[in-house]
């Protein structure tokens, strides 16, 4: 009874470690910078090269 009490807080225990690291890699995670580095950001947004000449 103790080892099924246990396993179920060990496995309790690891699904919240896995959630709470998800919710920290996301904030991490930076927001809409990468779209101004793409090669192609003036073919797919038109406010993305409003001011860029070449």
């Amino acid at each position: 009874m103790l080892m099924r009490r246990f396993t179920v807080v060990c496995l309790l225990t690891a699904l919240f470690g896995a959630g709470l690291a998800i919710l920290v890699a996301e904030a991490s995670r930076p927001t809409g910078d990468w779209r101004q580095s793409r090669p192609f950001a003036c073919a797919t947004q038109s406010q993305a090269c409003a001011g860029q000449h070449r």
